[in-house]
């Protein structure tokens, strides 16, 4: 999954995987899929799609949630942010942590 492949073909492959109704809910193809467009496709709008289609798939997976707040907040708005905050505590997917202190915490890193 280097830069060096072609793009296409491994959103094809992915794709593909995600197809299957036993790969379907498979939290580690979800999260690579979203890694893969943000760090090596360069495309975080496909990322936020993902993201959204894989909560959808899997709505109890912690990691999945924290990957949008943690990976895709550059591309979500705040409000977007909040929404998603307020959803992980209606499930009952709850944070150690007050979401807005990782931001600032990313913010302040960079």
């Amino acid at each position: 999954m280097s830069r060096g492949g072609s793009q296409h073909r491994i959103r094809g492959l992915f794709e593909r995987a995600l197809g299957n109704e036993k790969l379907r809910n498979s939290v580690i193809l979800w999260r690579c899929y979203i890694t893969y467009e943000i760090n090596v496709a360069g495309n975080p709008s496909a990322a936020r799609r993902i993201f959204f289609r894989a909560i959808h798939e899997c709505p109890r997976s912690k990691k999945l949630w924290l990957d949008g707040f943690l990976k895709l907040h550059t591309v979500l708005t705040a409000k977007e942010l909040s929404d998603l905050q307020e959803v992980m505590r209606d499930k009952e997917l709850n944070l150690r942590t007050d979401i807005y202190e990782i931001l600032l915490q990313d913010e302040i890193q960079l």
